[in-house]
């Protein structure tokens, strides 16, 4: 009797626990993703479009789930195929699974299943050996998952995740390798292929006859024509449709920036990128064309980048023209390669130098030869102007006068400017960069001076640019140039000589204006054309990543064409083609219209200029002056003579005798200067000036360096005051100035050479000195 009522008990408790444990397994939600996180990475254009994608680390080809909706059209035809009381059971067909056990029963042997798709997602998602316990096991879990998530969910796990034969996963990824499109775009043949691959997946792969599937297809579609799924019509047209009998490989439109954002984001399987789809594949065909245009000059790489320059949201971007070139390292990202900057930061200079007062676009700068501790720049052109404006020094790229505007506004302020508005490739101090800095002595990534020129054209507010949709963020540096600075500055690069056809740009209502500037780095390593208009900043650059040099390098005439045929194709999206000037941002001033300088009571012509508000006072001219003469106008004179000669207060034009020397070398008439009256006792001519070596008397010997070359002799002069300017002239050349210790090296030629020195005022020495070839005789 005890045990009969211990059975009971136990049966009871049975009863009660079993329920209850199975309750608690369907109520407790998931804990972890269905799924292993195996996916492939799939890279997208700003609209959705796939510019890349990666294997992932099964080799397997593999989307990963997004949050669209599954396809009307594969909808009905997967549910019509695999479970066609989707909509009405509970996770299980019971109906199903007790005719296949009857049938399974009278065969001996498994003949039929009953799977319903809830019970093939627990399959997928635990895949364990075809037994009755796992069928049970299958059964407890599609329960469960039909009681936690909506049927449209429990569709999309599916078809995320089926196999459609080879290394092809989810109804996505096979959408693109066997039709070469969106899951969105599928037809109802297509569609109805779709549905009947995952069921035996092996029919489509290996490649074999298609008959089999055909068929299988075939039947689905007949089977919805009976349900009304489809139309008679629908019907006939998806019969015709051929099969896929291979698979379409994955285009990759952007390999160097898919490969960059996955190595900055391993467990990102979706990178929604800023491209745009049309504007890339426009640019990579631009880059391919280049290439072979290019090749026979012994051109081999280029890479472009386009950022909108408002937002700096990058909307193209080419690393090289051909990832798998692999003899001229096609895989190089040229956007990120650090290269030589040639002229590129001059723009910066200028506009800098105006909010600082040293300069306007109409102001003179010298260019002339100049030498800083043996460095001594030279213009592409080896010609010297005497003194050019500073809108002419920008647009022709003259190198004297933007070394010497540097060396005034200072090399460790600018060295700041840059590592502040984004320049990540200064490694070096500002001193060890000196004055070289603005000609291409350090080396600049593209990626930064796009950054660098969206600032120029944002009123000197400098931001990052960002190549994912989620990483857009408002954080930009502090104003580093005035909005009045910013728009001169684009001003003047609006006025550079475009190449080719280009040239005649004007004269077509159809072209762009915009704001470009090219450089060559030395040895024609690099070619720079970087360009920016009110919506977009485009970069480019071409030469050879192993660094070989090529006179066929050069910024206008290699990276320009580039930047134009960019230029010309880019959608706008507004009719403003020219940055907006605000009236607030300037103030008028009195500017000398020859110098550009603030003009003084001793300028005869003045403009009245609109300046910007926030720069520092300009200098006033000193290219007129106030100067007294005799009566006779024959000599200068000062309070200490003028009782003698009489005085006359005019005004003149002053050009030092270095600028004076090379205008008139290119033609310009100078009035030769008026010498002081030579009996003031204030001031004598006679003494002022000497040179004191070499001795006149003396016999010259030329030495040689190791290689044969002659070496320069260190010439010297004494004036009476230090501080006034010398100038030296050999054989009529003219070498430069010096003041305080007044010293310079001259490569005298063998033979007679005349060395002649002139100071400020007028006063001058020279000597006829002989040189001579120590041991040899030449000619």
């Amino acid at each position: 009797m005890l045990s009969h009522l211990n059975k009971r008990r136990a049966l009871r408790w049975l009863g009660i626990t079993i329920p209850t444990i199975v309750c608690f397994y369907l109520i407790i939600p998931f804990s972890s993703p269905l799924f292993k996180e195996e996916y492939s990475t799939i890279v997208k254009a700003d609209n959705g479009s796939l510019l890349h994608i990666f294997i992932n680390d099964n080799e397997q080809w593999y989307f990963p789930p997004d949050t669209a909706a599954v396809p009307e059209k594969l909808k009905s035809a997967v549910v019509a195929f695999e479970d066609e009381q989707f909509y009405q059971h509970w996770g299980i067909n019971v109906k199903a699974i007790l005719r296949a056990m009857w049938q399974n029963i009278q065969h001996g042997r498994i003949v039929s299943g009953a799977s319903t798709i809830p019970m093939q997602i627990a399959r997928m998602s635990q895949p364990k050996k075809r037994t009755y316990f796992n069928k049970l096991r299958e059964i407890g879990l599609a329960i469960k998952l039909d009681l936690h998530y909506s049927k449209e969910e429990l569709l999309k796990f599916y078809l995320d995740h089926a196999p459609y034969g080879g290394n092809v996963i989810g109804y996505r990824t096979a959408a693109f390798k066997f039709y070469g499109k969106d899951a969105n775009l599928l037809t109802w043949g297509e569609a109805a292929t779709l549905a009947v691959l995952p069921n035996a997946p092996g029919m489509i792969y290996p490649k074999g006859t298609t008959a089999p599937l055909r068929n299988k297809r075939n039947r689905l579609l007949k089977k919805m024509l009976d349900k009304e799924v489809i139309s008679e019509q629908n019907h006939r047209l998806a019969l015709l449709e051929d099969l896929p009998d291979r698979f379409i490989p994955f285009e990759s439109h952007a390999p160097h920036l898919a490969r960059r954002l996955k190595s900055a984001n391993p467990n990102q399987w979706l990178l929604q990128t800023t491209l745009d789809e049309t504007i890339q594949k426009r640019c990579v065909q631009l880059a391919d064309k280049y290439r072979k245009i290019y090749a026979p000059y012994d051109i081999n790489n280029l890479s472009i980048l386009v950022a909108d320059t408002k937002t700096g949201a990058i909307k193209a971007y080419v690393g090289s023209p051909d990832f798998f070139d692999a003899q001229h390292g096609g895989q190089v990202d040229g956007v990120m390669a650090p290269r030589s900057s040639g002229s590129i930061l001059k723009p910066f200079l200028y506009a800098l130098s105006i909010d600082e007062g040293i300069i306007l676009p109409q102001s003179y700068i010298r260019d002339l030869p100049t030498f800083f501790d043996g460095f001594s720049p030279r213009n592409a052109n080896r010609e010297f102007q005497g003194v050019a404006t500073a809108h002419e020094s920008l647009v022709r790229s003259l190198n004297i006068p933007a070394v010497r505007l540097l060396n005034y506004y200072g090399v460790y302020q600018f060295y700041s400017f840059l590592k502040l508005a984004g320049t990540s490739t200064l490694f070096r101090s500002a001193d060890e960069y000196g004055l070289p800095l603005i000609l291409g002595g350090a080396e600049v990534k593209m990626w930064d001076m796009v950054k660098l020129y969206r600032g120029l054209a944002n009123n000197g507010v400098f931001s990052e640019n960002y190549l994912l949709q989620e990483e857009q963020t408002n954080k930009a540096s502090a104003q580093l140039i005035s909005n009045g600075s910013c728009q001169l500055t684009l001003n003047m690069l609006k006025d550079l000589k475009r190449p080719g056809s280009e040239y005649f740009w004007e004269r077509f209502s159809s072209s762009r204006p915009i704001a470009w500037k090219t450089g060559t780095s030395f040895g024609h390593k690099d070619a720079w054309a970087i360009g920016v208009i009110p919506e977009y900043t485009i970069a480019v650059w071409c030469g050879n990543f192993d660094g070989e040099g090529n006179k066929n390098i050069g910024g206008a005439a290699t990276a320009g064409p580039i930047l134009f045929d960019i230029l010309q194709m880019l959608p706008l999206k507004s009719n403003n083609t020219w940055f907006e000037v605000a009236e607030m941002d300037y103030k008028p001033m009195r500017v000398c219209a020859l110098s550009g300088f603030r003009a003084t009571d001793a300028c005869p012509e003045v403009d009245t200029l609109m300046v910007p508000e926030e720069m520092k006072p300009l200098r006033t001219c000193d290219y007129h002056q106030f100067k007294y003469y005799s009566l006779d106008i024959q000599y200068q004179c000062c309070s200490n003579c003028w009782n003698e000669i009489g005085r006359v207060k005019k005004v003149v034009t002053v050009y030092q005798p270095d600028i004076a020397f090379y205008l008139q070398k290119k033609g310009q008439y100078i009035a030769p200067a008026k010498s002081h009256y030579p009996k003031c006792k204030a001031y004598t001519t006679s003494n002022s000036l000497k040179i004191i070596y070499p001795n006149p008397n003396a016999k010259l010997f030329l030495p040689r360096d190791f290689d044969g070359h002659l070496q320069g002799v260190v010439c010297k002069a004494a004036h009476q005051n230090q501080n006034t300017k010398i100038y030296w002239y050999l054989n009529e050349q003219f070498i430069g100035h010096t003041s305080g210790e007044n010293k310079m090296e001259m490569k005298f030629k063998n033979g007679w050479n005349h060395l002649k020195v002139i100071d400020e005022y007028g006063s001058a020495d020279e000597q006829h000195i002989l040189a001579t070839l120590k041991g040899r005789s030449e000619t």
